[in-house]
């Protein structure tokens, strides 16, 4: 398993999909899925920063034709799917996790929770 830890401050999400495109260079995987590997990762990032709070940990591990990634933060809260007016400019977050995740989940982690998804490499 990888990781990565982060602060909770705003370059999180974008040292996030720096340090995926690292660590998936060498990975075949077709754009759709590298796409919503970095959107989906670099949600939970965001949720963590916004309403979890450090320490802040990205860690993604490979098995079976399946990617999981998991960010784990101080909060306690557990992610809810919302369903927001279009011109709302927040809240769509885990929406979108909920849709385009193979699975997804949460679990207490000490204080705070980890959030994962899975997703097929193809």
């Amino acid at each position: 398993m990888t990781r990565l830890e982060l602060r909770a401050d705003p370059s999180a999400a974008r040292r996030t999909r720096t340090w995926l495109r690292e660590q998936f260079a060498a990975v075949t995987l077709t754009n759709q899925a590298r796409q919503t590997l970095e959107l989906l990762t670099t949600e939970l990032v965001t949720n963590a920063v916004r309403h979890g709070g450090e320490p802040i940990e990205v860690r993604w591990r490979r098995t079976d034709g399946t990617v999981r990634v998991s960010v784990s933060d101080g909060g306690g809260g557990r992610p809810q799917v919302r369903h927001v007016p279009p011109t709302a400019t927040g809240g769509r977050g885990v929406a979108l996790v909920d849709t385009l995740a193979h699975r997804w989940g949460s679990d207490r982690a000490g204080s705070g929770k980890t959030v994962w998804f899975e997703l097929p490499l193809t």
